[in-house]
């Protein structure tokens, strides 16, 4: 109760600080054991401290309130309450808590995927850390840094400030920490092939979990990361023993996603032995659990393993099955990607209307407040009116800037949604499956396994590029030439493909995902449309005056044949367009599309090409 919380009040009936003071450790102490209590604490004590003006208690329940958004995956709302922790904190002198409120801010950007902006934010609170001479705070930073660099790949760099970490983190005793950095250093080894490092760490992890814990049993994660760097050492004994013990661990502590990675890891082994009896026992085992715990993603994958493994046991009944388990699969998660992103905008709706709700409670009990002081001092009212003013105008320009924001992602994401439809369209799909059963029911076993690995592979890079604000040219590059192998299958090779790099190292230039295959498609679709063999499709990336440039070309019957055809291409053509519009704040972007003409001016052939946005991977 909240008379409980607050304990003696002071003789106008506010809570004491004394009282704030013991609230806000409850609430640190809570937050991971009980975040329901401790949202709702922090958000009384915030009132209260606000009631009573105690800065130290209106900046520590913010900072709170800000981590437990963060935990609750709402990470602009933790953006929000710790950049105003930030500057509240600064603005009354409580420098002593900036790293923690800077690291607290790299980790919110961070989770939005604005790793740039993280890193940025980490270093920052490094030095002031290291000028606060504050070794745990210091710690923090160091290995949120870590962290982030393993997150995009740089495992050298986060083993580089993960080691800085522990080394503090051991010297305090702080062990449940150190074994985040531990764990952290292990993965990063592993990611490099160093497999003898990696073994080390993930034991330095076990003793930190040890310690921290006064000798708790390992977890599933310890066997598994044990049985991952035991296979890599070729020691497959000690990796069938400790993937076997990640089991019943998982069994015991209902730890499904372990479970589903131990079943995935033996599956696979027994594949490999040529066990595809085993394997397709443990990969049932797996789909069991996706499917129980919805999981679209391991639906797909698991369900196409299976129907590989049928496909490989000749059994052509269930791999054909399995197959269609794994296109509805698919089916679903473009749905549920249609779905989360209706949740979303409601979600970001509701969350809008709280804030204002909150805004207007905070406003009202300012104003409250400032009367008070108004009939005391009558001198101040003129100011009191303007600073109320200002405020308004304040919350008014805050709230339709927002709103813009809203309003343009939503647009962002309805386009990516339109853009993924564009390329994942039943018709190339059925076309896929029909033909992956035409080769079963032909006895084309081998064509037939080699096709359902390429549709897969595709689908899923299709899937996961979609979610991605960018992606390398390297990875492009991988997608189309998967694209294009799949349609030469379907149109029976009755044409060839060409991609060429013209002065781009492909690993460190970075380009929106999925704009340029909808015309690669089209050329084929309609510039190919009247050829049944000779066909050609050259697809070009390359640089000019600092800018990337995309070009396609066909060398079929030009656009005067397919004027019919004009309204397919131009809905592509106008995605893109927007698209193009949306991540660069132009209104100017062009799409060329044009005959190749050759003497006597024939048609030769189809050109399109358009300038791509793209940023270098540092």
């Amino acid at each position: 109760m909240l008379s409980c919380c607050f304990g003696k009040a002071s003789a106008q009936g506010a809570p004491d600080t004394n009282a704030i003071k013991a609230n806000i450790k409850t609430v640190s102490d809570s937050i991971t054991i009980n975040p329901a209590f401790a949202k709702d604490l922090a958000t009384r004590t915030l009132k209260a401290s606000q009631q009573i003006n105690y800065p130290w208690g209106i900046f520590m329940n913010t900072l709170a309130l800000g981590s437990i958004a963060y935990n609750d995956g709402e990470r602009e709302q933790a953006i929000r309450l710790h950049e105003t922790a930030l500057t509240y904190g600064r603005a009354h002198g409580f420098r002593h808590k900036e790293s923690t409120v800077l690291s607290n801010l790299a980790k919110d950007y961070g989770g939005t995927g604005n790793t740039q902006k993280a890193i940025t934010l980490y270093h920052e609170a490094v030095k002031v850390a290291q000028e606060l001479n504050d070794s745990l705070q210091l710690g923090g930073a160091l290995q949120g840094l870590g962290q982030t660099y393993s997150r995009i790949g740089y495992p050298e760099e986060a083993i580089k400030y993960c080691s800085q970490a522990a080394e503090i983190f051991k010297k305090k005793k702080k062990y449940s920490t150190l074994r985040w950095s531990y764990n952290n250093i292990a993965a990063s080894y592993m990611e490099l092939s160093k497999f003898d490092s990696a073994y080390r760490y993930v034991w330095l992890t076990r003793m930190a979990y040890d310690s921290a814990t006064g000798g708790a049993p390992p977890s599933a994660e310890f066997y598994i990361n044990m049985a991952l760097v035991s296979d890599s050492l070729s020691r497959k004994d000690s990796a069938a023993y400790y993937y076997k013990k990640a089991v019943e661990v998982a069994l015991r502590s209902d730890d499904h996603t372990a479970l589903a990675s131990a079943y995935s890891y033996l599956a696979t082994k027994e594949a490999a032995a040529g066990n595809t009896g085993k394997a397709i026992q443990y990969y049932k085992e797996v789909l069991a659990i996706t499917e129980k715990y919805h999981n679209l993603e391991g639906n797909i994958s698991t369900s196409g393993s299976l129907a590989r493994l049928y496909a490989q046991n000749k059994d052509y009944y269930n791999a054909y099955n399995y197959a269609l388990k794994e296109a509805a699969f698919r089916d679903d998660y473009i749905n549920q990607e249609k779905i989360n992103a209706v949740t979303a905008l409601n979600a970001k709706f509701e969350k809008q209307q709280l804030q204002y709700e909150f805004d207007k409670q905070t406003a009202a009990t300012e104003l409250a407040n400032q009367k008070k002081i108004a009939k005391r001092n009558m001198l101040l009212y003129g100011f009191i009116a303007l600073a109320l003013l200002l405020g308004a105008v304040i919350i008014f320009v805050v709230k339709y800037f927002r709103q813009k924001a809203i309003i343009t992602a939503n647009r962002n994401e309805q386009l990516k949604q339109r853009l993924l439809l564009t390329q994942m369209n039943p018709h190339f799909i059925f076309n896929s499956v029909d033909n992956i059963q035409s080769l079963i029911q032909s006895n084309k076993a081998e064509e037939a396994i080699n096709y359902l690995t390429k549709f897969s592979k595709l689908t899923r890079q299709i899937l996961e590029n979609s979610r991605e604000n960018y992606i390398s040219l390297d990875e492009e590059l991988n997608m189309l030439d998967n694209y294009l192998n799949i349609q030469k299958l379907l149109y029976n090779n009755n044409f060839t493909h060409q991609v060429t790099v013209e002065g781009i190292d492909p690993e460190t230039v970075l380009l929106p995902p999925m704009l340029t295959q909808p015309f690669i498609e089209n050329a084929i679709r309609h510039g190919l449309k009247n050829k049944n063999q000779g066909g050609i499709i050259h697809v070009r990336f390359y640089m000019q005056d600092d800018q990337l440039f995309f070009e396609v070309t066909d060398n079929g019957t030009g656009l005067v044949a397919k004027e019919k055809e004009e309204g397919q291409r131009s809905l592509s053509t106008q995605i893109t367009r927007e698209r193009l519009e949306s991540i660069t704040s132009k209104k100017d972007i062009h799409i060329y599309t044009l005959n190749i003409t050759g003497d006597n001016n024939t048609v030769q052939g189809v050109k399109t090409f358009f300038e791509i946005p793209y940023i270098y991977n540092l």
